[in-house]
């Protein structure tokens, strides 16, 4: 009786999965730097707010963790105050994500809420929806 004989070993298994991986997984860090610069570009165009010092519309920014590691992040507002705002307010959240891939996206002035409440859209309409960062992710193709 003829036998089947596999024409490749486990270690090559290993090496074509564990590259498959690292694919997808680049793949989804650019899906969510896509969604990321999106959100930026929202917020900073598009916010129905007077910003009046710069610091608020410069404090937007977001970041790319990997187990809760920084692999990516963005904070180009110019105004100092803002962008040291923003790092701030991502630094108080990173600590309640440590397994897999997040994108946070901030308005790290404190009154960015207040600005909010008022009626004015700060981040609320930038934020990217579910469904746009499923449908990115869906179209991940190796």
């Amino acid at each position: 009786m003829a036998g089947l004989k596999a024409m490749f070993n486990l270690n090559q298994v290993r090496d074509y999965m564990s590259d498959q991986i690292e694919q997808i997984e680049d793949k989804s860090i650019e899906a969510l730097r896509y969604q990321g610069e999106e959100f930026i570009n929202k917020a900073r165009n598009s916010g129905n707010y007077t910003d009046r010092t710069g610091n608020l519309r410069a404090s937007v920014g977001y970041v790319i963790l990997k187990d809760g590691q920084e692999i990516d992040s963005s904070f180009t507002g110019g105004k100092s105050q803002g962008v040291k705002a923003a790092k701030k307010a991502i630094d108080e959240v990173r600590g309640l994500f440590g397994k897999g891939l997040v994108l946070i996206g901030v308005a790290g002035m404190n009154y960015a809420a207040a600005v909010e409440s008022k009626g004015f859209d700060v981040i609320t309409g930038s934020a990217p929806n579910s469904n746009d960062i499923k449908d990115l992710l869906g179209a991940i193709k190796l």
